[in-house]
């Protein structure tokens, strides 16, 4: 399944992949960069530096500072964790660029995600931590 990450919310669009990866389908998230995670700009950024500042280099855990690697990180959140869940992460890959050739996205973002102004994208995150 090819998914358009382009202004999808970023918690909807990890449950909706992860309901597609129990069903065994692989997905492939297009424009991870343009995904969007909603609520103060402000606070969402010091929120995901705590997380990145939480491990040492030496210890974990380890917070990607990579866009598309945030999204299969939340991803991956979501998951079982054992052998199951593993497998399953297996069949995802993000992408921050657009689809190649003549390739259809089956899933786009609906219109009343982006009601509000209150909103930033994983773009903008990956910036604020120094990527």
């Amino acid at each position: 399944m090819d998914i358009d990450g382009k202004n999808h919310v970023l918690g909807r669009l990890a449950t909706s992949t992860v309901e597609e990866l129990k069903k065994g389908k692989e997905v492939h998230i297009f424009n991870a960069e343009k995904v969007i995670v909603k609520g103060s700009p402000k606070q969402t950024v010091e929120t995901y530096r705590q997380k990145y500042n939480r491990g040492s280099r030496d210890h974990g855990p380890y917070f990607p500072k990579n866009p598309r690697k945030i999204v299969k990180r939340t991803i991956k959140g979501m998951l079982p964790n054992n052998k199951k869940g593993r497998n399953m992460l297996k069949n995802v890959k993000t992408y921050a660029k657009e689809p190649e050739g003549d390739a259809k996205v089956f899933q786009e973002a609906l219109e009343e995600d982006l009601r509000g102004s209150n909103f930033i994208t994983i773009k903008e995150i990956s910036d604020q931590l120094g990527a």
